[in-house]
């Protein structure tokens, strides 16, 4: 029996030690395996923060032109508001002058006896 033993003793010795190399072989491979799965699951990560990030900031472009565009629209239309009031206030203006000068032109009974209107009787 021990001389079966010396014989088969090298080989069971080299079994044993394939079968560890083996083993840890295959635990080498899952754990790169695993280190892969997470480095491919941190790269998606990090893309999906960046197109986050990329999304954030043309969404504040887009509120800075829109705010820019509003802000435009208003000062148009406080323009705008100053031209009319500054054409009414002008025709308001003309109006009276118009009716100031009409009434130097055709005169009035109280301040000019004798001109404006006349009675429909004879004369």
């Amino acid at each position: 029996m021990i001389e079966l033993v010396m014989k088969l003793g090298p080989w069971i010795v080299a079994g044993l030690v394939g079968a560890w190399a083996v083993f840890t072989h295959m635990n080498a491979k899952a754990t790169v395996a695993d280190t892969k799965q997470q480095a491919q699951s941190a790269v998606a990560a990090a893309k999906a923060q960046q197109q986050v990030a990329e999304d954030n900031l043309n969404a504040r472009k887009t509120a800075d032109v829109q705010a820019d565009a509003d802000a435009a629209k208003t000062a148009a239309v406080a323009a705008q508001e100053r031209t009319d009031v500054e054409n009414t206030q002008a025709r308001l203006d003309d109006d009276a002058a118009r009716d100031e000068l009409l009434k130097l032109l055709h005169g009035s009974g109280a301040d000019n006896p004798g001109t404006g209107q006349r009675g429909a009787g004879p004369a």
